[in-house]
C-alpha cells in the first residue's frame, strides 16, 4: 500500500495493523473462500499483530487450548460476575479475594508504588512515571523493556498532558461516572493502548510495541484506583473481547452494577464493601478484578 507521493508506507501502529487485518476478512469473505479458510488466514496473522505489539505471549498447547474454550464460551465473565453479584455469599467471597492476596505477590508490588507514588500516581512527575513502570513490570507487563524506560515515561507524560484534565475526578468512583465521563475514558484508553511504548528486536531490526490493553487499564488503574479496575487477557476473553478501550467501558458498566448488586444483597454501601470482604487496602473496582483473576486468570 502507497502513501503520498505512492511512496511505500514502513511504519504502522498496532491498531493500523488490526484495521488492516478486518478489510482482509472482509476481502476474504467477499471473494467466497470457505469460512475456515478465513479463519486461518485472519486468525495466525492476528496473533502475529498482537504478539508483537506486546498483547500475546506464545504458550504451551495445553494452555492454548484453556484460552481457546474461554474465548468461545464468551458468557463466562457475565456468569461469574452474576454469581458475585446475587450468588456467593459474604463469606465465600471473602475467600476467594483471600485466596488473591495468598497466591499472588501483587499486593507487595502495589503497596511499594503507592508508597513511592504518596497514594496515587501523578504522569505529571518523571518519579511516578518510572514506578509505575516498574510496578507495570512486576504485574506482568514485561514486553515494556526497562532498556526502554526513558522512552515509554516519556509516552505516558504525553498521553498524560493531553487526557488528565479529561479524566473523571481522582476521588470518583467506578460507580459515578457518567455516560460523558465514560466516553472520555473510552478514548483515553484507546490513545494509551495504541502508544508506541518500546521496542522490539525483530529480524535485526527495532520494530515499535505499543503499550496494549492489559497495561492501559493497569496504568487507569495507578492513577484512579477507585474508578478503574484493572484486567488482562484471560479476563478479556472470558467476556468475550479482544481489547479495546469500547470493550473497557463495557467492562466498567458491568463491574459497577456487579458492585451495586453486591452493595444492595449485603446491605452496605459499595465502599464500604472492600472493608467487609477482608480486603480494607483495595477499591471497590479492583475487587471485582481480584474476584475474576482467582476464578479466571488462576481458574480456582
Amino acid at each position: 500500500m502507497a502513501e503520498d507521493g505512492g511512496m511505500p508506507r514502513e511504519r504502522w501502529s498496532g491498531p493500523e495493523l488490526l484495521s488492516q487485518l478486518q478489510r482482509f476478512e472482509a476481502a476474504l469473505r467477499v471473494a467466497g473462500l470457505r469460512e475456515t479458510t478465513v479463519q486461518t488466514y485472519v486468525g495466525r496473522s492476528e496473533t502475529f499483530v498482537r504478539w508483537l505489539i506486546g498483547e500475546y505471549t506464545p504458550r504451551g498447547p495445553n494452555t492454548q487450548i484453556e484460552e481457546a474454550g474461554k474465548a468461545r464460551e464468551a458468557s463466562l465473565g457475565p456468569a461469574i460476575l452474576e454469581d458475585l453479584s446475587t450468588g456467593m455469599g459474604r463469606e465465600q467471597i471473602a475467600r476467594v479475594l483471600g485466596d488473591y492476596a495468598a497466591v499472588t505477590g501483587y499486593d507487595a508490588a502495589l503497596r511499594t508504588l503507592l508508597e513511592a507514588s504518596g497514594g496515587r500516581a501523578d504522569m505529571s512527575r518523571q518519579t511516578d512515571r518510572v514506578a509505575v513502570l516498574e510496578w507495570l513490570r512486576a504485574w506482568g507487563c514485561r514486553h515494556l523493556r526497562r532498556a526502554d524506560t526513558a522512552r515509554t515515561a516519556d509516552a505516558l507524560h504525553e498521553w498524560w498532558v493531553v487526557w488528565e484534565a479529561k479524566l473523571p475526578h481522582p476521588d470518583a468512583a467506578i460507580t459515578s461516572l457518567s455516560a460523558a465521563e465514560m466516553l472520555v475514558v473510552e478514548q483515553a484508553y484507546d490513545a494509551l493502548a495504541s502508544a508506541p511504548a518500546a521496542g522490539r528486536t525483530l529480524k535485526d531490526r527495532e520494530v515499535d510495541v505499543m503499550f496494549g490493553d492489559t497495561a492501559a487499564a493497569k496504568t487507569l488503574f495507578a492513577i484512579r484506583p477507585q474508578a478503574f479496575p484493572p484486567w488482562d487477557e484471560p479476563i478479556r476473553l472470558a467476556f468475550g473481547w479482544w481489547g479495546g478501550g469500547a470493550a473497557y467501558v463495557e467492562f466498567l458498566h458491568l463491574a459497577a452494577t456487579t458492585l451495586e448488586g453486591l452493595a444492595r444483597r449485603l446491605d452496605v454501601s459499595v465502599a464500604q464493601l472492600p472493608q467487609i470482604l477482608g480486603r480494607p487496602d483495595s477499591s471497590a473496582a479492583k475487587i471485582v478484578d481480584e474476584f475474576l483473576w482467582i476464578k479466571i486468570t488462576r481458574g480456582l
